[in-house]
């Protein structure tokens, strides 16, 4: 038993999450907030308590009972929740004003312009026709989102109004694959940055953000964005370093405190941009990656800052991590996921998981977002290692199905 109790609400797929709740048990007392009873979980936690997370009251209650040193979630739609909850238990957090400010990508837009932080231009529009308006201000090449979506979903380039049109169209009726949809009205329009882009994963403690995961990240189907895979660390450089300092003096200019955040940036010509401020850990297991590659436990972290200790955030190891999304190449009802050789012969290759049932039907952008099969991480010595080893699982993964 810990000397630490923190209440987590909501618990995530046990293919993406497992991992963090494992961490953070280590650390407190895990007691689980849900819609439903936990079954994958229940070797991590100590109690839970059966609520609705969009019932706000009912959390309060719950809290209250259990009477916990810190609260957090890592689940995008809850962050908002669990901010108001902890303001109105009293339980130290940031505030829920910090919270909007990036829940609402145009918000945190106009925030940072006004720090005079990582300006781009942007709109938000409610019609095709006011996009279309928007675009002369804006320019082309430009980025259709919707408001308050996480995972690129609904996240579309266009080059001209014809693209734009179609891009507003997409955006304004993205849902994520629970069928939530953005709970903002709207689609931000901004200009599109050219560069690669990465992520950044920090721990902020007594208001200071501290950069614990530096991920590389792959793009795909354009003119979609869809995550294909992350490296960390990546490739060290001065832009690299003066983006981290960008995301730093931008976690002050929000206020932000006592939990983890994923800030994505580009490396453009004009400098680093930020793309947005999520206050949660990142997705798609960069986290774990970040373990693999350094020894710094970042969900861990996430449970200590919560539950009102410090940190750990010094570096045990040196070495590299990566992960592969494994997509069909087409619209395809899916029979299975394999390797052309026993998984033991790939060195570095620590797990291969799969988690669609067989004959379940997967399409791409712009039919189906995050239409993943499944994922590959594997693990190097160096960049080169680790790089050479992901390119050779990459390419020995086979989808059995029927293409629709």
């Amino acid at each position: 038993m810990s000397e630490k109790r923190l209440v987590v609400i909501g618990s995530g797929g046990q293919a993406f999450r497992e991992y963090a709740l494992e961490a953070m048990a280590g650390e407190a007392d895990l007691v689980l907030l849900e819609n439903r009873e936990p079954t994958w979980q229940k070797p991590h936690i100590t109690d839970f308590r059966v609520v609705d997370p969009a019932d706000v009251p009912a959390l309060v209650e719950a809290v209250r009972e259990v009477a916990p040193d810190g609260l957090l979630t890592y689940d995008e739609s809850l962050v908002g929740t669990v901010a108001r909850v902890a303001a109105e238990v009293g339980i130290a957090h940031t505030s829920p004003e910090a919270i909007r400010l990036c829940k609402d990508k145009s918000a945190l837009r106009g925030h940072l312009a006004e720090a005079g932080l990582s300006p781009v231009r942007f709109a938000v529009a409610h019609t095709e026709q006011e996009a279309v308006d928007a675009a002369g201000r804006v320019g082309f090449p430009l980025v259709c989102k919707p408001l308050a979506l996480g995972g690129s979903i609904g996240v579309v380039r266009a080059d001209d109004e014809a693209g734009l049109r179609e891009a507003f169209a997409i955006a304004a009726t993205a849902k994520a694959g629970d069928g939530t949809a953005s709970k903002l009205a709207g689609v931000l329009l901004e200009e599109y940055l050219e560069g690669p882009e990465f992520s950044v994963d920090c721990v902020v403690w007594d208001g200071v953000a501290h950069p614990l995961v530096v991920a590389e990240k792959v793009l795909g189907f354009p003119p979609y964005f869809e995550e294909l895979g992350h490296v960390v660390p990546a490739e060290p450089s001065p832009a690299i370093d003066e983006a981290v300092r960008l995301v730093r003096e931008a976690h002050r200019a929000v206020g932000l405190d006592r939990l983890v955040t994923h800030t994505e940036f580009r490396l453009t010509p004009d400098g680093p941009r930020i793309i947005e401020i999520n206050v949660r850990l990142g997705g798609d297991l960069i986290p774990l990656l970040g373990k693999l590659a350094s020894g710094v436990d970042l969900a861990a972290s996430a449970a200590r800052v919560a539950v009102g200790l410090a940190p750990e955030t010094e570096p045990l190891r040196s070495e590299v991590a990566a992960i592969v999304m494994v997509y069909p190449d087409r619209a395809y009802r899916v029979d299975g996921v394999r390797l052309r050789r026993d998984e033991a012969e790939y060195p570095g290759l620590e797990r291969l998981t799969t988690f669609l049932p067989p004959g379940t039907e997967v399409r791409l952008p712009p039919e189906g977002f995050l239409s993943r099969l499944g994922f590959a991480i594997v693990t190097g010595a160096d960049r080169r290692e680790c790089l050479e080893r992901r390119d050779a699982v990459a390419a020995d993964l086979v989808v059995d199905g029927t293409p629709l």
